[in-house]
C-alpha cells in the first residue's frame, strides 16, 4: 500500500490517502468499539448512490474486515475543512454554502426505508419505535455518563430540559423515521477555492431519526450566528416546507447534550454554540 499522507479525521479511526491503480483514495481503518464503522459507512453511503447519490458526497469502494481491524475505502475529495476556512478566509461567507448543504440533506432525509428511529450499527438498527421513545434512551444514555461528573443541582437541570423536550413531543404525531446524516461539523464540511461546497465526508453518527436533528446540529455546531442559521433554514425550507421550527429548537437541546458528553469524556473542547441551552453549565467543565 502506497500512504501518501495521513489525515485527521474523527476520534475513532485513522485516516490516509494512498495511492492505488494510479488515483488517489481514502484509506481509513477501525479497530476496537469502532470496528463496525466500516460496515456502516459502506452501507449507508450506497444508499445514497442507489437513489442518485450527490455531487457532494464522495464514492464508496470498498470494505473489508480483519482479525482487529476493518478498513474502508473511498473517494478522494479536495478541499479544506470548513473551520480551516472560517480561520483563513476573510472573503468567506457561510451562505454562499447553505444552498448547497440544504441540497445535500435533502437528498439524505428522502431515504425513509426503516420503520423505527436510533442508531445504525453492524447489525442493523438500535430500534425505538416513536420519537419519543429514542428521546427517552438518549437522556438514559446522558445521565448515565453525567451521574458521577456533574452536582446534582446541573442534574436537575438536564432533568428539566428532558421533561421540555418530551412535553413537546407529546404534541407531535406521525412523526416517521428518515435517515439523516447528524454528526455533520465544520470539519466534515469540504470548501473549494471559490469558496463553495466541495463535499461533505464520514456519515459515522448517522442514524434514522428526523430531519430537524439534522438542522439542530448545524445550527449548534456550524453556523456562528443567527443569520448564518436563517439563511440555511429559508434555503431548506425551498425543499421541503414541512420543517417544525419547534423540533429544532428541542432537538438542539439532544445535540448539546451529546457535546457535552465528548467534552466529559475524550476531554474535547467544543466551542460553546451561540444558542447554547447550557452555556453556564459548559463553561463550569
Amino acid at each position: 500500500m502506497n500512504i501518501k499522507s495521513e489525515i485527521t479525521s474523527g476520534l475513532r479511526c485513522k485516516t490516509y490517502v494512498i495511492e492505488e491503480d494510479g488515483k488517489d483514495i481514502i484509506y481509513q481503518e477501525y479497530k476496537d468499539n469502532a470496528y463496525y464503522q466500516a460496515k456502516k459507512k459502506y452501507e449507508i453511503l450506497n444508499k445514497i448512490a442507489n437513489i442518485g447519490g450527490s455531487e457532494y458526497i464522495p464514492k464508496c469502494y470498498k470494505y473489508f474486515n480483519l482479525e482487529d481491524k476493518s478498513v474502508l475505502y473511498t473517494e478522494y475529495r479536495s478541499g479544506h475543512s470548513l473551520h480551516e476556512i472560517r480561520k483563513n478566509r476573510l472573503n468567506f461567507k457561510f451562505d454562499k454554502i447553505a444552498e448547497q448543504l440544504s441540497k445535500v440533506l435533502y437528498k439524505i432525509h428522502s431515504i425513509k426505508d426503516n420503520e423505527c428511529f436510533g442508531w445504525i450499527t453492524d447489525c442493523g438498527c438500535i430500534e425505538k419505535k416513536n420519537l419519543e421513545e429514542y428521546v427517552k434512551s438518549e437522556f438514559e444514555r446522558f445521565q448515565g455518563t453525567f451521574k458521577e461528573k456533574l452536582s446534582y443541582k446541573d442534574l436537575e437541570f438536564i432533568e428539566s430540559k428532558e421533561e421540555v423536550v418530551l412535553n413537546f413531543l407529546k404534541k407531535k404525531n406521525n412523526l416517521k423515521p428518515q435517515l439523516i446524516w447528524y454528526d455533520l461539523n465544520p470539519e466534515n464540511i469540504l470548501i473549494n477555492e471559490k469558496n463553495e461546497l466541495a463535499c461533505i465526508v464520514d456519515p459515522g453518527g448517522a442514524k434514522y431519526g428526523i430531519k430537524e436533528i439534522d438542522l439542530a446540529f448545524l445550527r449548534m455546531e456550524v453556523c456562528e450566528n443567527e443569520y448564518e442559521y436563517q439563511s440555511l433554514l429559508t434555503e431548506y425550507k425551498k425543499l421541503d416546507k414541512t420543517v417544525d421550527e419547534g423540533l429544532i429548537e428541542v432537538m438542539g437541546i439532544l445535540v448539546e447534550l451529546d457535546d457535552i458528553m465528548l467534552r466529559i469524556q475524550d476531554g474535547i473542547d467544543i466551542p460553546i454554540p451561540y444558542c447554547s441551552n447550557f452555556k453556564d453549565l459548559i463553561t463550569r467543565i
